[in-house]
């Protein structure tokens, strides 16, 4: 590898706000950027560590390996597989780019930090350009038709990275740029066409607050958003009333969607609750092409109409929570319930002050809330966002040398 790319692999994050407003699926790059120009670091920390070391990982593989034996039963077997080994690959992925990460010098981590802020600040003006231009810029290189909402993926990423790269910032510069970050951030957020990400910066900047008052309340905050994931479903048995749907319909009529889209897919839940219909089925699920049945409904001006929305599972359920249930059952919700719960507790126990917590709370409470209202769980980009994210959370660490020797 050549010296000038082991020395430099740090600016690889400056890839990512450009890739996430832009190419989005394009960001496996930084991260094979990374892995690769790093290839003698990690040979050598694992000669170091031995191979042995590399079992502490093996509880995170639990879900795509279950995953796996779900073909026997998915629908379609070979998106089953597929999607697991693609799974797997990401977890392998992650593993490698972490230990990089967490073996890098301390001047790397700081470039880190300020390779993500740069990228971000230098996407934001051209996509906000853009926006105003109609999509002129847009035109030029995408071949179907812009619209404000292709960017809601580039606002979510930015509201998963704030809360790190604030902090980060706060630690090697002064506060009142910091500030100006946040500032930025958050017009991005709220003046783009993405309420979750509006959600996620609001809630996380309330738990931020909490866990860094009071260090105690780091594993409650955690744990409300998974438990609130796990029983997901429960609120979604009910169906609505033809009254309740027009309500709802004309308050918000995305939302209106995705409730019907949640009330389909607990109905075919309670049918497999145990394993679920099959990793990756949720494309396939009976009556999923469907539309949902018209109704009928007084407009706001008084007028009777018949509304007729969409299907009743297009592609997937847009919910992380009802999406794991769906497909791999009360087994696969509680696998990957341990995993990320084990995650985040190796992320907690290498940070030593309340300030670190903080990051790690507010940050995966933001996540939370994206997942469970926008994206498909096994999406490709939102996969290496995390990876992403996870590295940079892994930078701002701070612990002592035996915790971290531990880990």
């Amino acid at each position: 590898m050549p010296e000038i790319l082991q020395k430099n692999w740090v600016y690889a994050f400056g890839l990512i706000g450009p890739l996430a407003f832009f190419s989005v699926y394009a960001l496996w790059l930084p991260i094979l950027i990374i892995v690769l120009c790093n290839v003698p670091r990690l040979v050598t920390v694992i000669r170091a560590e031995g191979t042995a070391s590399l079992k502490r990982y093996l509880a995170y593989f639990i879900v795509p390996a279950f995953g796996a034996l779900s073909a026997l039963w998915a629908l379609i077997p070979a998106d089953a597989v597929s999607t697991a080994a693609k799974f797997a690959g990401y977890i392998c992925v992650a593993i490698l780019a972490g230990l990089v990460i967490r073996h890098a010098a301390d001047s790397e981590k700081r470039k880190i930090v300020f390779s993500t802020t740069i990228g971000l600040l230098i996407a934001f003006p051209v996509a906000l350009l853009d926006v105003s231009l109609s999509g002129a810029i847009w035109d030029l290189y995408k071949s179907y038709e812009f619209n404000p909402n292709v960017y809601s993926r580039g606002t979510a990423i930015t509201a998963c990275l704030l809360f790190p790269l604030a902090v980060g910032l706060f630690r090697y510069t002064a506060a009142w740029q910091s500030i100006v970050f946040i500032l930025i951030c958050l017009g991005m957020i709220f003046g783009l066409y993405m309420e979750a990400a509006k959600l996620a910066v609001i809630l996380g900047g309330v738990f931020f607050v909490l866990v860094r008052w009071q260090r105690k309340l780091f594993w409650p905050v955690v744990l409300l958003p998974l438990v609130i994931a796990f029983v997901f479903p429960v609120f979604f048995t009910t169906p609505l009333t033809e009254q309740q749907q027009c309500r709802l319909h004309y308050t918000m009529d995305s939302a209106y969607h995705r409730v019907m889209i949640y009330q389909f897919s607990t109905h075919k839940i309670i049918e497999k609750p145990i394993v679920g219909w099959g990793m990756d089925s949720s494309r396939s699920i009976p009556g999923g092409a469907s539309k949902v049945g018209t109704i009928n409904c007084i407009r706001p001006d008084g007028q009777p109409t018949k509304l007729n929305i969409g299907g009743n599972l297009p592609l997937h359920p847009h919910n992380a929570s009802v999406q794991i249930w769906l497909e791999l059952g009360l087994i696969g919700t509680l696998l990957l319930s341990a995993s990320v719960l084990i995650l985040i507790r190796r992320f907690e126990r290498n940070n030593s002050d309340n300030q670190g917590r903080a990051i790690i709370a507010a940050t995966f409470c933001s996540i939370c809330l994206i997942y469970n209202i926008s994206f498909g769980l096994w999406q490709s980009w939102l996969m290496f966002t995390m990876i992403l994210l996870g590295c940079i959370v892994i930078a701002l660490q701070r612990s002592s040398a035996a915790s971290e020797q531990q880990q």
